[in-house]
């Protein structure tokens, strides 16, 4: 399936504590989300929770440590699309890098290209531009970057 976008960045930190950071619920609550019903466990279904927006179920399709976590989420769940209900993969991709860091990759595909969905699509982007940011401040510099 291609791609609809590919955000990156490279965070000063090993991939297994860049991974931990995905995976874990514990310390996504740290930088992303506000609650969380479990860890990334393969197969699972989790909630995620914002103060801010409400919570939205992700799916977990596949996790490969230090490597890969792939997600999907509902379309029409994460009022995204009001009519059309469709299921969007989300894949985090961890490369580590000769320097120690790790290259952090966030894409999504499945998007349709009606006007719903081009906007769902886009405003998923900025969210997940804002998650890696998020984490990157927290995992090197013990910043919070999140709304107040």
């Amino acid at each position: 399936m291609a791609r609809n976008y590919t955000v990156q960045t490279r965070i000063m930190r090993p991939v297994a504590d860049v991974f931990d950071a995905v995976y874990s619920k514990e310390k996504m609550l740290k930088y992303f989300v506000d609650g969380a019903s479990d860890d990334l466990v393969e197969g699972k279904t989790i909630k995620w929770h914002w103060n801010h927006y409400g919570e939205n179920p992700i799916t977990v399709k596949k996790v490969i440590r230090n490597e890969l976590i792939e997600l999907t989420l509902d379309s029409r769940e994460w009022d995204k699309t009001k009519d059309d209900a469709y299921n969007v993969t989300v894949t985090f991709e961890f490369e580590s890098l000769e320097d120690g860091g790790t290259l952090l990759s966030i894409s999504e595909a499945g998007w349709k290209t009606d006007p719903d969905s081009m906007k769902g699509s886009y405003e998923n982007c900025g969210g997940w531009t804002h998650m890696a940011m998020c984490l990157k401040g927290w995992i090197e510099h013990d910043i919070d970057l999140r709304y107040p």
